[in-house]
């Protein structure tokens, strides 16, 4: 093992992607909440050894130098597997994607769906190669924006390993039905629409359903209401343009059509607690 366990503390997801080997944090139940309650795109990597999780009330056993991708806000439990080398790759999805394009993407790729369990090889290379040039990589510092760059196409190249061995394995995915399909419709009107309409009768008019029946299918598939999905969708897309656009707090407020840029500079601080300006000065770029 050529990662160096004092690094360990000083991890923090805070940069965007953090990296955490699970047997250092199994006692830490701060580190736990943290992981588990928060908005975070999780993968683990069993290592040299078959390495058993919780995810969503079911036990998962992943096959040694295999990935287990878990989706923001699941329902998760730690298993102590004994001596394990197993891995915890959290990161933000405001590092992921770098325009709302890529931000799209994300969220609608299977590998991340909600109530599914992904297992996949990891055919990028064997264990300790990966051990050596993808995880200790992962524990550098971001020191510039070339830094910046390099552990976006690491993390990215792990997500294409996995959407191209998805075709090659069985998936279990939630079974289709009018709750999911009204869900997953509302889902991709509104990333294509949220900038320009963010009233729920826009949608409910799209799709011919009252919004309480929008509500209830939307509570099911994705435990919100449309009004929390919408403004969960405009904060993503602030996100993405604070962090990857060279484009002025007055600017996005245009794109994202608010009325002035107080009233785009209230609406992020109520729903993030600080101001564009301080999420864009603390979030790499």
């Amino acid at each position: 093992m050529i990662i160096n366990n004092n690094s360990f503390r000083l991890m923090s997801i805070e940069r965007g992607l953090a990296v955490y080997k699970i047997n250092n944090y199994m006692q830490d139940h701060n580190w736990i909440d943290k992981i588990t309650s928060n908005n975070y795109f999780g993968i683990i990597w069993s290592g040299n050894k078959c390495f058993k999780h919780l995810l969503n009330n079911e036990e998962v056993a992943i096959p040694k130098n295999y990935f287990l991708f878990i989706p923001p806000n699941s329902n998760q439990e730690f298993i102590d597997n004994g001596y394990s080398e197993a891995y915890y790759i959290a990161f933000k999805q405001e590092f992921y994607s770098k325009s709302i394009e890529d931000n799209l993407r994300l969220e609608n790729d299977q590998l991340f769906l909600k109530d599914s369990i992904n297992l996949i090889e990891n055919k990028i290379c064997s264990a300790p190669i990966f051990e050596k040039y993808f995880l200790n990589t992962f524990y550098q510092e971001i020191r510039n924006e070339l830094d910046n760059k390099l552990f976006h196409n690491l993390l990215e190249r792990i997500i294409l390993n996995g959407q191209f061995e998805t075709e090659l394995v069985d998936k279990k995915i939630i079974k289709n039905n009018y709750d999911i399909e009204i869900a997953s419709k509302f889902k991709e009107l509104l990333q294509n629409n949220v900038n320009e309409n963010r009233h729920v009768s826009f949608y409910t008019d799209l799709l011919f359903v009252t919004k309480r029946r929008l509500d209830k299918a939307l509570n099911i598939v994705f435990d919100k209401t449309a009004k929390e999905m919408i403004i969960s969708q405009l904060i993503k897309n602030s996100k993405i343009l604070l962090t990857s656009s060279k484009m002025s707090i007055k600017e996005i407020s245009i794109e994202l059509n608010f009325p002035q840029e107080t009233n785009f500079t209230a609406f992020f601080k109520k729903n993030t607690g600080i101001s564009p300006s301080q999420f864009r000065q603390k979030t790499p770029s």
